[in-house]
């Protein structure tokens, strides 16, 4: 949840407020507060969107996306709404409509890498590889260091047989971040499919020494021991 440019009628120090009650994960509160201020305040988005933030956050999928549904309704060119409404709608396997909202994300504002992040991660959960992959490389166009984009983009490659192409973009995920575990697992993934198995090794080795119990990697060390 973001704190964004807000309406001048509305009191940026009540929503600075909300905002602290919400990162300290005092959600309820935060309601509370968001519906006193909507009382004085009606069919302002921003309060919308900020109900569906808490109540995606408790865990209460259906009433955050009316919350997002409402806040679009309002303002249709919410860009950060419509990226919400998709995280809630992969929250329930609506895949379809994630990515819808994500798209109309990333039309609304084209330099939104984290939505074209997430519409590449559910492009890949509906075997859309190549258009996951175009809106990857958007991602990290507008965002180089974004680590977890690079990430994704090599699963994307991967899925389509694209084996070494996919490991450069799982090794340019760890100089970005040399402790992300995922990248670490999916770089010695794909060197074990390249036959390099003590390359492989060593990056299985890195997520163990970060996280001794990671279960993925010991199966796969002890795979590469026994060939």
């Amino acid at each position: 949840m973001k704190n964004e440019n807000t309406p001048l009628s509305l009191p940026k120090k009540q929503v600075d407020l909300v905002m602290g009650l919400y990162s300290s994960d005092k959600i309820d509160e935060a309601i509370d507060m968001i519906k006193a201020l909507n009382e004085d305040y009606p069919n302002v988005p921003l309060l919308f969107n900020l109900l569906g933030a808490c109540y995606n956050k408790l865990g209460q999928f259906d009433p955050a996306a009316q919350f997002f549904e409402t806040a679009i309704s309002i303002k249709p060119d919410y860009a950060e709404a419509f990226l919400n409404h998709g995280i809630v709608m992969r929250e329930v396997g609506k895949l379809d409509h994630a990515a819808k909202s994500f798209k109309r994300a990333v039309e609304i504002l084209p330099n939104y890498f984290e939505a074209h992040n997430k519409l590449g991660i559910t492009l890949i959960d509906l075997n859309r590889f190549e258009d996951a992959i175009e809106h990857l490389e958007w991602a990290v166009a507008y965002k180089y260091d974004f680590y977890e984009a690079h990430n994704n983009l090599g699963v994307a490659n991967r899925k389509l047989g694209q084996i070494s192409i996919a490991a450069k973009n799982f090794e340019k995920a760890i100089e970005i971040n040399p402790s992300y575990i995922l990248a670490l697992l999916n770089l010695g993934v794909v060197l074990t499919d390249l036959e390099q198995k003590d390359e492989a090794a060593k990056f299985f080795k890195r997520v163990i020494a970060i996280e001794p119990n990671n279960l993925l990697a010991q199966k796969n060390l002890k795979e590469l021991s026994s060939d």
